[in-house]
């Protein structure tokens, strides 16, 4: 299994944004971080072969990336996914990834801190923040067979401007 985590473009300030009434679930993407999504989703394309499954947290910044991808990559289905949250149920999101076929590619779209505590958990077997990953950001683990805690390896992990900057 090949495992895409990302982490959702550049979002409405947290703070502006609740001075509004919005929550932060609520959140949409700034213009700047939908362009920049779309270019480093079309450099993305050429690193990986293609995608076989495409979720996301149910916030509404990580959706909105995420559908950035799925245009990217032939208008993917997504799939939402509670334990995507910031937060959310480390276990729940385990259970689910083991059940992937052992030959797919499956992208995540979420937040810190979670996908980081996710990426420690499946490279070291502890889910402890090992990365930096900033707003558009990916890193990519794959695995022999199927995703299972300590039994990733880091293929790469790419800023948003590295990921843009790469030639097609």
């Amino acid at each position: 299994m090949q495992l895409l985590l990302i982490r959702h473009a550049i979002a409405e300030d947290a703070v502006e944004f609740a001075s509004t009434g919005g929550t932060d679930a609520q959140r949409p993407l700034i213009d700047m971080g939908r362009k920049k999504m779309r270019k480093g989703a079309n450099r993305l394309r050429f690193q990986v072969q293609g995608i076989d499954v495409l979720a996301c947290s149910t916030l509404r910044r990580a959706r909105e990336t995420a559908e950035i991808i799925a245009l990217a990559f032939g208008d993917l289905p997504i799939l939402e996914r509670p334990d995507m949250a910031p937060y959310g149920d480390l276990d729940s999101l385990l259970v689910w990834l083991t059940e992937q076929p052992a030959t797919s590619t499956v992208a995540l779209v979420g937040h810190e801190p979670q996908l980081n505590l996710l990426a420690g958990l499946l490279l070291v077997g502890t889910p402890r923040p090992l990365l930096s990953l900033k707003k558009g950001g990916v890193i990519l683990i794959d695995f022999d067979a199927r995703a299972e805690p300590g039994a990733g390896r880091l293929r790469w992990a790419l800023t948003p401007a590295q990921l843009r900057s790469l030639k097609d």
